[in-house]
């Protein structure tokens, strides 16, 4: 329908190809964009992988300076596969779901966590101000609400990759490891998938929503605070994330 899945850049310090003089050719691997990752990740048999493409129409365009070229090709669905294209959609756009909860859950922990230090910086610098012991109250308390958010959310104490045993898994691993189970052959997903995904969703959603009602209240109020002692107030970019097809 003409909405980007991915694209690749020659000169992507991330992940780039390599284009030699004469012919080239380059191999998509069908799979659309990750799941939002935030630094030192530790997932159970969970999976962030984007979804591969469901059997349909695509196009490709291949742009080189001012000039581009687009040309039309199918995603066929293998014959060895019982299941119908249908079915497969349904894959898709069911894993396309959860990757998509995913991204806004950890993009709601990297604020999180970017507010924390703001606010730990300012109870830091302030330390010597007669109004001290406020602005550590208020901060603490401020900082506490996103705590309970965030590890709700996620696991914080996991350090390395065998953590999760001894740590329980959070929502963001649990939702995770349902990418991990609908991506393994190529089935439409179970009804027993469908509920666990719109379980943990709604477990997901109330935190979210908790985290929203803390930016609207509380940080506004300690904000407030710290203008009111002439301190530099916390600064979050408010843009909204989205994620779309």
């Amino acid at each position: 329908d003409g909405s980007l899945i991915k694209s690749f850049r020659a000169d992507d310090t991330d992940d780039p190809f390599t284009v030699d003089k004469g012919m080239n050719d380059f191999v998509w691997n069908m799979r659309y964009e990750d799941a939002e990752r935030f630094d030192g990740i530790i997932l159970w048999a969970g999976g962030l992988q984007g979804p591969r493409a469901a059997p349909g129409k695509y196009l490709a365009r291949l742009i080189f300076g001012a000039d581009s070229t687009t040309i039309e090709f199918d995603i066929l669905k293998d014959p060895r596969i019982d299941s119908s294209e249908e079915d497969l959609t349904a894959q898709f756009n069911f894993l396309m779901e959860v990757r998509d909860k995913l991204s806004e859950t950890h993009s709601t922990i990297k604020r999180i966590r970017t507010i924390r230090e703001q606010v730990e910086d300012i109870i830091e610098r302030v330390a010597n101000h007669d109004q001290a012991d406020t602005v550590k109250s208020s901060g603490t308390a401020l900082l506490e609400k996103f705590k309970q958010v965030e590890e709700a959310l996620y696991q914080t104490k996991n350090r390395s990759n065998q953590d999760p045993l001894n740590y329980p898994i959070r929502n963001n691993n649990k939702l995770s490891g349902l990418v991990s189970v609908v991506s393994r052959g190529d089935y439409k997903p179970t009804e027993q998938a469908i509920e666990v995904k719109k379980e943990i969703t709604m477990k997901i959603d109330s935190e979210l929503s908790s985290y929203q009602s803390i930016l609207r209240n509380d940080l506004p109020a300690f904000n407030a605070l710290i203008k009111s002692l002439a301190i530099p107030a916390v600064i979050i970019d408010m843009d909204v994330i989205s994620v779309t097809q």
